[in-house]
């Protein structure tokens, strides 16, 4: 006679569901293609849940400090890097730039500036972090829109970041980062960060080629599953910890 499973209902529905979830997961999560010299590599996102969510323009501190504690909870340090991530967020898909990481709350003067440029669709949110320093304009050319300025931090203390939201499949745009006085940061200063499913890990690294300050990135969103596998995703419980 057939035992009857001693697994309350509840339980397995639970099971059920995370199970279904982390094959949604591997098998729909949105991705994008980079490029640039001698790099392509493709990033698959993850959920960074509550964040870019305060309105365009805003990357708050506290979006800032709970993404780094996402990658850091999975052996991925941001400190003295330039790391590039893909994530659904409270504003839809997102690519994001988080510039070095902090250890300490910010003292003193900031030490490290870095020009950035980025173009992407009109369709895009932007939002940027600019609290230890730095200038951002944005310009509206009608089909696409640019970002170009600075950001200007102390390495290791502070940090900054900016990020396009609510993209979609088939969007593209480029990145463009210039040395105008970088500290303390590691060789091989690009990290670009992937979703494996299960944790966060660098899938390639990059630095400005010898004799350069400048690196140049395209980017393309290759996939982006639609919202009825976000929400399964998200009942799931896959990395959907918030920060409020």
């Amino acid at each position: 006679m057939p035992r009857k499973s001693i697994l309350a209902p509840g339980l397995i529905a639970l099971m059920a569901t995370s199970a279904v979830g982390f094959a949604l997961q591997e098998a729909v999560a949105s991705t994008v293609q980079i490029e640039g010299p001698g790099i392509e590599v493709e990033l698959r996102a993850g959920i960074m849940a509550g964040t870019l969510d305060d309105g365009i323009q805003v990357f708050s501190a506290d979006d800032l400090a709970f993404m780094q504690q996402e990658l850091a909870d999975d052996a991925v340090q941001t400190t003295g890097r330039i790391s590039i991530i893909l994530a659904d967020t409270g504003n839809g898909l997102a690519l994001i730039n988080l510039f070095d990481g902090s250890i300490l709350p910010p003292r003193g003067l900031n030490d490290s500036t870095l020009g950035f440029n980025s173009l992407a669709g009109s369709g895009a949110d932007r939002h940027w972090n600019t609290d230890s320093g730095g200038t951002v304009n944005w310009f509206d050319f009608g089909l696409t829109q640019m970002v170009d300025g600075q950001f200007e931090w102390q390495s290791g203390l502070s940090s900054e970041g900016f990020a396009w939201s609510n993209l979609q499949e088939g969007d593209a745009g480029t990145m463009s980062f210039a040395n105008l006085g970088l500290d303390k940061l590691v060789p091989d200063m690009f990290q670009f960060v992937t979703y494996t499913g299960e944790a966060w890990e660098v899938a390639g690294t990059a630095d400005f080629a010898e004799g350069s300050s400048q690196l140049n990135l395209s980017f393309f969103v290759t996939n982006v599953p639609g919202p009825a596998a976000l929400s399964l995703l998200a009942m799931a419980g896959v990395r959907s910890r918030r920060r409020r």
